[in-house]
């Protein structure tokens, strides 16, 4: 049986080599054989990438993809088979006609494929590959920024106060026409959580709304601005009573004989610091008794509601009228003050002063019983020439009044009145610069 064996392995081994050589001739016969019989060969190709560009129409017309339903294809070749046997999807590039695309909407177009290498033989047979292509129309819209303060946590006792100003005021949005134009509003909403005690400039993050207030994500469009900042405001509120100061009368006047009201009693007001802390009443300013006159009394006066810098008037009055109530139990008469009543104080030692007015036509408002019963020597009128600049010659200076009595009821109204007084150097002095003294 061995040798059964070993006669066999040796027979093998001498004519392995015959074997090999034939089954190599047998392949290249093969080969050539299937040439000749088969010279093309049909095969599929999958795995085809297809592009789809916009064509420069479209992209003059701000026309733009935004979506296809096809990203590869199949495809079926036909060629020798030397030729095509090897050949794969990146071999081949695939795109869509776009060329009959003038509007934006859902469009069926073709799909034409082409060899990757213009070398390669073969012959597609792809017919009817189609895509489904979304074209929307793409717009720019310039739309205002509207400040959203109510998130917005303010101190005790502070409020927003004035304009909120928002930088910039308005955002340019660019997306699909459709979308663009369902934006009903841009809100500026702060990026900040604390209590706001002063005013401040806060980032914030622009959100778009829908025109029925819905939120809208705002993922398929371009901003021109990603943050903004918001100015805001913030002021101490105080509600505080008027005042209004009389000045200019007589010594002995007694100003409660004026009894009087006013239009607006208090006013709200904002501060920008805690000065306004410092503050019980609010002096709207002062009436001069030397101007007020009889038709003051009766009509009234207005006085303008001024506030210091930085200050903010929240009741919005511009003036505050002060009403005389009993204004019907005054009158005004005119009198002439004689040379003998009109004084001077404070004259300095290096002049003599002689005032060469000898009568001064005033007129009096006051209570009308009071001033029936009045008479030119009841009036006193006062020249103080303390800090007046003085040489010689006249000089026309200003008087002040008084009224005799120690319960006066009225004073002296009208334009200023002034007195010419003359300035001559004293005797002693005159005879220093005489020459020859």
């Amino acid at each position: 049986m061995n040798n059964f064996f070993k006669k066999f392995t040796s027979k093998l081994l001498t004519n392995l080599k015959t074997i090999l050589q034939a089954v190599i001739a047998s392949v290249i016969i093969w080969f050539f054989i299937s040439i000749q019989i088969f010279p093309n060969i049909t095969q599929h190709i999958s795995d085809v990438k297809v592009e789809c560009k916009p064509t420069q129409h479209m992209i003059n017309e701000n026309l733009q993809i935004t979506s296809v339903d096809v990203s590869e294809v199949t495809i079926k070749i036909q060629g020798k088979r030397y030729s095509i046997s090897d050949l794969k999807g990146e071999d081949f590039v695939a795109h869509c006609d776009l060329s009959k695309i003038y509007e934006a909407g859902v469009h069926d177009v073709d799909i034409v494929v082409e060899t990757a290498d213009s070398a390669t033989e073969c012959e597609i047979l792809a017919d009817n590959l189609t895509a489904k292509v979304n074209v929307s129309k793409i717009i720019s819209r310039e739309i205002e920024v509207a400040a959203y303060t109510d998130g917005i946590k303010i101190a005790d006792g502070m409020q927003i106060e004035g304009k909120v100003e928002v930088f910039p005021s308005t955002i340019i949005v660019t997306g699909e026409e459709k979308l663009v134009n369902s934006i009903g509003h841009i809100k500026a909403v702060p990026d900040y959580e604390d209590v706001l005690g002063e005013s401040a400039e806060l980032i914030c993050t622009p959100v778009l709304y829908n025109q029925y207030g819905m939120r809208m994500l705002n993922d398929d469009l371009a901003l021109s601005e990603g943050n903004i900042s918001m100015n805001v405001p913030v002021y101490k509120v105080k509600t505080l009573p008027l005042n209004v100061q009389f000045t200019n009368s007589s010594t002995n006047f007694n100003i409660s004989n004026l009894k009087y009201s006013m239009s607006v009693t208090e006013l709200t007001i904002a501060s920008p610091d805690s000065s306004i802390d410092n503050l019980d009443a609010i002096d709207i300013g002062e009436i001069s008794l030397t101007s007020l006159t009889l038709k003051d009394l009766q009509g009234g006066v207005a006085l303008p509601v001024k506030l210091p810098d930085g200050y903010k008037n929240i009741s919005g009055n511009k003036t505050v009228t002060v009403y005389f109530e009993n204004y019907d139990e005054y009158g005004q008469l005119g009198f002439t003050v004689p040379a003998e009543n009109i004084n001077v104080i404070n004259a300095p030692n290096n002049f003599d002063v002689k005032v060469l007015t000898n009568v001064l036509t005033v007129n009096v408002v006051g209570l009308s019983s009071y001033i029936q019963e009045m008479t030119s020597d009841d009036i006193y009128a006062t020249v103080n020439l303390l800090g007046v600049e003085l040489s010689e010659g006249t000089k026309s200076v200003s008087v002040s009044f008084r009224l005799s009595g120690t319960n006066s009821r009225g004073w002296v109204t009208g334009e200023e009145y002034k007195v010419e007084i003359q300035i001559s150097l004293p005797p002693e002095d005159v005879d220093a610069l005489t020459p020859g003294y």
